[in-house]
């Protein structure tokens, strides 16, 4: 079996205005949907980012911009990053299965990989990952009604 960790698109957004000012972050809406491909072709996994799904990109301090800015080679990986740990579900032969917080980190890693994100890079953005994963204890999806009202106007 080969391995086919793949984009099915390259990774389309916008910066939005509007979501931004409600919710008080900058935020991008994706413009074009994508499925990232997890491991084999053959195991029908997948995370599936929809046309107007809203992120942030790399949740990284301002302060750190100049070195991690929020869009870089990792970009289209965080998106993914972000769908993940808000709904912790990936798709396995065309149903949902939950996933742990740490599965999401996981994605993210491989995902930085498949975008050759420099090693250095990946890195920085690893320990990052796992140190918030552990000091905040994140394990459940996130709930943010306001964002997903947000994006449900936009398809709809």
């Amino acid at each position: 079996m080969s391995s086919f960790t793949e984009f099915s698109a390259p990774l389309n957004i916008q910066f939005d205005a509007q979501a931004s000012k409600i919710l008080g972050k900058d935020y991008w809406r994706v413009t074009k949907a994508f499925r990232y491909y997890l491991r084999h072709e053959d195991g029908g996994e997948w995370v599936y980012v929809p046309a107007g799904y809203l992120t942030d990109g790399a949740s990284v301090p301002r302060l750190f911009w100049s070195l991690l800015p929020p869009w870089g080679a990792y970009g289209q990986a965080a998106v993914v990053h972000d769908i993940v740990c808000e709904y912790l579900s990936i798709t396995v032969n065309g149903m949902p299965r939950s996933i742990t917080r740490k599965a999401c980190d996981d994605i993210l890693f491989e995902a930085m990989v498949v975008l050759n994100v420099p090693a250095y890079k990946r890195q920085i953005i690893e320990l990052s990952v796992n140190a918030y994963r552990r000091l905040s204890g994140a394990r459940r999806p996130s709930s943010m009604p306001k964002k997903r009202t947000l994006e449900a106007r936009w398809s709809g």
